[in-house]
């Protein structure tokens, strides 16, 4: 019989334990986590009712893994899809509507983006010049930021692109590599010739298609912990799960791994779904990780806030709005969630999400929790012009959290793995340093892996 440790309790690891404990009934699970609770990052606020998420707040809706797994664990009939709506982009101290037909920034229509006010008319013109462009010169990876400022221009990289691409990863955009983050507008423009030529050409087919527009993200009617509680209650019988048990050592012995920390027997085969510097308690004699362990990672913060909706004296126009750069202020987003989400709020209450955290500013750092929480509550105030208090303030605060897939980032996790396989054979790793930060790309992760493992038996 085989042994199979997984390290992390996490949406990941829960999925690679789900997954495969169905696949090999036969097979011995353990799943450890560190913390008093699985789940990771996923953290729903459940409480007078409220189902408001307080680390990540959906999903998108065209990476289907997570809705293959979520009608998996019969929560199929729970999804709901966000309301739509105007979104606004602010700029030192103005709003302004994303312009229409805009995809990530990026014009499909001319009259909604030569009427928009964001841009300046040598802006508007620089970037449909991309229409007459050649591809971008390098055939390897590239920078986002290079990579669009060649093709649409520094005005649109710095009112559209960055604000609406950044926040994703929480990185500088002309350090991420744009082959690891979004292959598909390299393989858009390779295809059609430029960005803009791609981008009219998707819209053209997806108009073709009949598909009416809708939203684009996912949500649960019981909040996305409710995914986190069905694996855990529905995880099979050949699974153990191991709360408040950290892995301090990974050994490589003549009989399999044996894990510190946790039982001596040991292990066949090893699962590890944690971010990049927890390698360091396992690998740091080992030069080969030194770059996954030495990874960049980004902070950030998020305040969900909530306010009495009669005593709240501001426009709620759509549902939210991202923040440039070049704004004077350490936030980056906020999101009406009792717009986007209705369905989480109480109707005589306004919910706002607010994102703290750009490259570069350390704020996230340096304040602590209620410091953060009264200068979400005082930035938010000044850029929508209320001066409602809220009625209650939850903070997330994710201290290196999110690693930077900077350029050649697939070329190192190929080489990793590579090494990997000769040096560790059984050692899997999968994760957000490895092929994708978002939900949907841990579950899609496992899910690869499980076949894999499956295979070569």
């Amino acid at each position: 019989m085989s042994r199979i440790a997984v390290i992390g309790g996490g949406l990941t690891g829960l999925t690679a334990a789900y997954y495969l404990s169905q696949a090999k009934p036969d097979w011995q699970i353990d799943v450890f986590e560190q913390e008093n609770r699985f789940g990771g990052k996923i953290k729903t606020k459940r409480v007078d009712g409220y189902v408001v998420e307080v680390g990540p707040d959906s999903y998108l809706a065209r990476k289907q893994s997570m809705t293959d797994l979520i009608n998996e664990l019969g929560l199929g009939d729970t999804i709901v899809t966000n309301a739509t709506g105007q979104a606004f982009i602010y700029d030192r101290g103005a709003m302004y509507p994303l312009p229409g037909g805009a995809i990530v920034g990026i014009p499909t229509e001319f009259v909604p983006f030569a009427k928009s006010t964001l841009l300046s008319w040598p802006g508007k013109i620089r970037a449909m010049q991309d229409y007459f462009k050649s591809p971008y010169p390098t055939e390897g990876d590239v920078s986002i930021g290079d990579f669009f400022k060649y093709h649409l221009g520094q005005e649109m990289m710095d009112k559209l692109i960055e604000p609406l691409l950044s926040g994703i990863y929480g990185g500088d955009i002309y350090e991420l590599s744009l082959d690891a983050t979004f292959p598909e507008f390299h393989s858009l423009e390779r295809k059609h010739g430029n960005m803009v030529k791609g981008m009219l050409a998707a819209r053209k087919q997806r108009a073709s298609s009949h598909i009416k527009p809708s939203g684009q993200f996912r949500q649960l009617t019981g909040g996305l912990e409710s995914i986190i509680d069905a694996l855990v209650g529905q995880m099979p019988a050949n699974v153990t799960l191991h709360k408040s048990t950290p892995v301090t050592s990974i050994e490589k012995t003549k009989q399999g791994y044996v894990l510190g920390g946790t039982v001596k027997s040991p292990y066949n085969e090893v699962i590890i779904t944690t971010p990049p510097q927890s390698y360091q308690a396992w690998f740091s004699e080992d030069k080969k990780f030194s770059e996954l362990m030495n990874m960049d990672l980004s902070s950030c913060a998020i305040a969900v806030m909530a306010f009495d909706r009669a005593n709240f004296d501001a426009s709620l126009d759509g549902t939210g709005f991202v923040i440039t750069r070049k704004s004077e202020t350490p936030l980056t987003a906020c999101t009406y969630i009792t717009a986007k989400w209705p369905q989480t709020t109480p109707q005589d209450k306004v919910v706002l999400r607010v994102f703290m955290g750009k490259p570069g500013d350390d704020t996230v750092q340096r304040f602590n929790e209620d410091e953060l929480k009264a200068l979400a509550i005082r930035e938010i105030q000044r850029i929508m012009k209320f001066t409602a208090t809220p009625i209650w303030v939850e903070l997330t605060r994710l201290n290196k959290s999110m690693p930077q897939y900077k350029v050649g980032h697939r070329d190192l996790i190929g080489r990793l793995r590579d090494y990997a396989a000769k040096a560790y054979p059984g050692l899997h790793m999968i994760g957000t340093p490895f092929d994708g930060v978002g939900m949907p790309d841990g579950v899609r992760q496992a899910h690869e892996l499980v076949q894999h493992m499956v295979n070569e038996r």
